[in-house]
C-alpha cells in the first residue's frame, strides 16, 4: 500500500473531524477569491463614482483575509496534528520510519488543501454573480449584472492559498521529528494551562475592565487625559489585560466559590459540570481571550458599518439641506441652469431660494481648522432667516455690530463646538467674534465654503467695498431620484474654463449616491470579513472541544459505569460546551455595547437597531455552531 493510498483512506476515514476544517478552508478561499474578482471587475470599477477607493478597499480587505485565512488554517492545522498525536505514536510503534510518517502527514495536508481549494475556487466562480448583484444593490446601481470570470483572480488566489497550504503541509512533515514517542503518546493529555482563581487578580479584572469602559466613554469630569488617541491606546490595554484576567481569574474564582455552595454544587448534573468546567477552563485561558477580543472588533465592524448604512439618508440631508446648490461665476449659466431646474422640476420643486453672500479672503488662522482652499462667505442676518423659514425654522437672534455665529463643517464629533470664542480677521483689519455655533448646516457640505453669518450693519458696510454675489438654492421632493435633471445640471460644470474663482456647485444626488456607494461597499467588505471571522472563531472552539472529548472518553466511561444517568451526561455536556462557546461572546457583547454607545453619542445617531440586528445574526450562527459541536461531543464520548 503507498503513502498516497494511506493518505487518501485516513481522510475518508476520519471526514467528519476535517469536515468543519474542510468547509472553513473552502468559506475563506471563495471569499477571497470574490474579493479579488471584485478588485478586478470592469463593470464595478467602471460603474462607480467611488473609482478611487474600490481597488484599494479591496486590496486591503483581501490582504485582511489572506493574513487571518493564514493564521486560522494554521491554526487549525495544529490543532489536529496535536489530536493524531497518538495515532502517529503508533505507525512509529508499529515501524513506519519516521521520514515516511512526515510524508503521510505532508501528503494528507496537501490533498485536504488541494481538495479545499478546488472546491472553493469553483464556489468562488459560481458565486461571483450573487455576490455582484448584492454590491451593487448595496451601493444603488441598477444594472443587469454580467458573469465576469477574471484570470488575474483565480492566479493570486491560486498562489496565495498554495503557499499557506504547502507551508502548513511541510509543517506536518518536521512534527514527527519535534517529538519522542513518550511525548506522543501524552500529547492529549497536555494542554495550555492558565493561573488559579484569585480574590485579587478578580477585582484587578472588573477594575481594569472598568476603567477600560470608562476611558471609552471619557466624562471629562472624572478622565483628565484630553488626548484622545493616548487615552483609546489606554483604553485598549486595558481592555485586553481585563479580558485576559477576566478568563483566567474571575471566572475561575466564581467556580470555585459555586463550588462551595453545596445547594449548587450537589444539584443535578452541576457536580459534573462545575468539576469539568473547573479544570478545563484553564487550558482554554488564551484562546477564550482571542476569541472574545476578536468577537468584540468583529460586532463593532458589523455595527459601525451597518448603522452608517442605515442611517446614510440622514447623513446626506444634515449635509445637505438643498438638492441643488450653485453659483457658476457667469450669469448667463446661472439662468441656463435656473430655466432646466424650474422647467424639469416643476412639480417637485419644493422651494427655491436666493442668498446674497459676500466673497471675502479672510484670516482663518485663529479658527484651527480652515485652510487657503476655503472660501468665506459673509451672510447677512435678514438672509439667514430667510433661509431658515423655508426650512421651517423660524429663529429670532440678536448679533452686534462684531459678533457672528457659524455652522456644523461635517465634523464626525456632532457634539463638539469648534469656533465658538474665537476670531476671524476681516481684510480691512476688522475683527469679528464667533459668540455662537450652530449644529445645522447653513449650505452643503463638500464644497469647501466656510459661511459665516453677521450682522446686518456690518454686511451693509462691506457691501460697499466688496461686490455681492448670489446663491442659488433649491430644494425638491424627488431629490434622490432625479436622475436625469442632475446629469443635466452637470453638463454646466466644468471647473478648466474658470482662472481665478472656481463655481459653486453641489447635488443632493450626487452626494447621497456617493455616501450611498461607499457605505455599501464598507458594508459589504465588513460583512464578509466578520462572516470569516466568525466561523473562525466558531471553528476554533469547535476544534478544541473535539480535542478534549477524546481526551474526556475514559471519564465519561467511568461516569456511566458508577450509574451516571444518561439524561445527566448530556445535560453536563451542553452546559460546558455552552459555557466555553458563550462566555467569551458575553464579555465581546459587553465591549461591543459599550463602544457602540459612545460611538453613538459621538455621532449623534440611533445604533440601537443596528447593534440588535447584527447580534442576533452572530447569535443564530453561534448557536448554530453550539448544537454541532454538543452532538459531536456527545458522539465521541459514547
Amino acid at each position: 500500500m503507498t503513502l498516497s493510498s494511506i493518505a487518501k483512506k485516513n481522510i475518508k476515514k476520519n471526514i467528519r473531524r476535517y469536515f468543519i476544517y474542510l468547509n472553513s478552508m473552502i468559506f475563506s478561499i471563495s471569499i477571497y477569491f470574490t474579493f479579488v474578482s471584485l478588485q478586478f471587475n470592469k463593470q464595478l470599477l467602471g460603474t462607480s463614482v467611488t473609482l478611487g477607493k474600490i481597488q484599494p478597499a479591496f486590496q486591503a480587505a483581501s490582504i485582511i483575509l489572506m493574513i487571518f485565512a493564514a493564521i486560522f488554517i494554521w491554526y487549525s492545522n495544529s490543532f489536529f496534528t496535536r489530536k493524531r498525536k497518538k495515532e502517529i505514536g503508533l505507525y512509529l510503534l508499529f515501524g513506519m520510519s519516521r521520514k515516511k510518517i512526515g510524508l503521510l502527514l505532508f501528503l494528507e495536508n496537501l490533498l485536504i488543501g488541494g481538495v479545499a481549494l478546488v472546491i472553493g475556487v469553483l464556489a468562488g466562480i459560481m458565486f461571483s454573480k450573487l455576490f455582484m448583484m448584492i454590491i451593487f444593490k448595496l451601493m444603488g446601481f441598477s444594472l443587469v449584472v454580467s458573469f465576469s470570470f477574471r484570470p488575474q483572480a483565480l492566479l493570486q488566489t491560486l498562489l496565495v492559498f498554495l503557499f499557506i497550504i504547502i507551508l502548513a503541509s511541510v509543517y506536518n512533515y518536521f512534527l514527527i521529528y519535534r517529538f519522542s514517542l513518550s511525548e506522543l503518546f501524552k500529547a492529549e493529555r497536555k494542554g495550555e494551562r492558565g493561573g488559579g482563581g484569585s480574590a485579587v487578580l478578580s477585582l484587578l479584572a472588573v477594575f481594569l475592565l472598568g476603567i477600560s469602559y470608562l476611558f471609552f466613554v471619557n466624562p471629562q469630569e472624572i478622565v483628565p487625559i484630553t488626548n484622545s488617541g493616548i487615552r483609546l491606546l489606554l483604553s485598549a490595554i486595558f481592555l485586553i489585560i481585563g479580558s485576559f484576567l477576566f478568563m483566567n481569574s474571575l471566572i475561575t474564582y466564581i467556580l470555585i466559590v459555586l463550588q462551595k455552595i453545596t445547594s449548587i454544587y450537589f444539584k443535578g448534573e452541576n457536580l459534573l459540570s462545575l468539576t469539568h468546567l473547573l479544570f478545563r477552563i484553564k487550558s482554554n485561558v488564551i484562546i477564550l481571550t482571542v476569541i472574545s477580543l476578536l468577537s468584540s472588533v468583529t460586532i463593532l465592524a458589523c455595527v459601525s458599518t451597518y448603522s452608517f448604512y442605515y442611517h446614510i439618508n440622514t447623513f446626506s440631508k444634515k449635509d445637505n439641506p438643498y438638492s441643488y446648490m450653485f453659483n457658476m461665476k457667469d450669469e448667463e449659466l446661472n439662468e441656463q441652469m435656473q430655466e432646466l431646474v424650474e422647467k424639469s422640476a416643476s412639480k417637485t420643486l419644493e422651494y427655491q431660494n436666493i442668498a446674497e453672500y459676500l466673497p471675502i479672503k479672510a484670516d482663518t488662522s485663529a479658527l484651527g481648522r480652515m485652510n487657503d482652499s476655503f472660501q468665506v462667505l459673509l451672510i447677512s442676518k435678514n438672509t439667514y432667516q430667510s433661509l431658515m423659514k423655508n426650512r421651517g425654522i423660524n429663529e429670532q437672534i440678536h448679533l452686534s455690530k462684531h459678533d457672528a455665529f457659524t455652522f456644523y463643517d461635517g465634523n464626525l464629533d456632532v457634539k463638539s463646538d469648534p469656533y465658538t470664542g474665537k476670531t476671524l480677521s476681516l481684510p480691512n483689519h476688522e475683527q469679528i467674534t464667533i459668540s455662537s455655533y450652530k449644529h445645522h448646516s447653513l449650505l452643503n457640505q463638500g464644497e469647501k465654503l466656510f459661511p459665516v453669518v453677521i450682522s446686518d450693519t456690518l454686511f451693509n458696510e462691506l457691501k460697499e467695498k466688496t461686490a455681492p454675489q448670489k446663491l442659488y438654492l433649491y430644494k425638491l421632493t424627488n431629490e434622490k431620484t432625479a436622475k436625469k435633471l442632475n446629469h443635466d445640471l452637470g453638463q454646466f460644470v466644468n471647473p478648466n474654463r474658470y482662472a481665478e474663482s472656481l463655481p459653486i456647485y453641489s447635488s443632493f444626488y450626487e452626494n447621497y449616491h456617493y455616501g450611498l456607494e461607499t457605505y455599501g461597499l464598507l458594508i459589504f467588505i465588513g460583512s464578509f470579513l466578520g462572516l470569516v471571522f466568525l466561523l473562525a472563531t466558531g471553528s476554533l472552539i469547535y476544534f478544541k472541544q473535539l480535542i478534549e472529548a477524546t481526551s474526556d472518553k475514559d471519564r465519561y466511561r467511568i461516569l456511566r459505569k458508577i450509574g451516571a444517568p444518561e439524561k445527566e451526561v448530556k445535560k453536563s455536556v451542553a452546559k460546558q460546551v455552552g459555557f466555553v462557546f458563550f462566555l467569551p461572546l458575553l464579555l465581546a457583547i459587553t465591549n461591543s455595547a459599550v463602544v457602540t454607545y459612545v460611538l453613538a453619542d459621538f455621532l449623534q445617531i440611533n445604533m440601537f437597531l443596528p447593534f440588535i440586528t447584527c447580534l442576533l445574526v452572530y447569535l443564530i450562527i453561534y448557536l448554530v455552531y453550539y448544537g454541532f459541536t454538543t452532538s459531536n461531543y456527545l458522539r465521541i464520548i459514547k
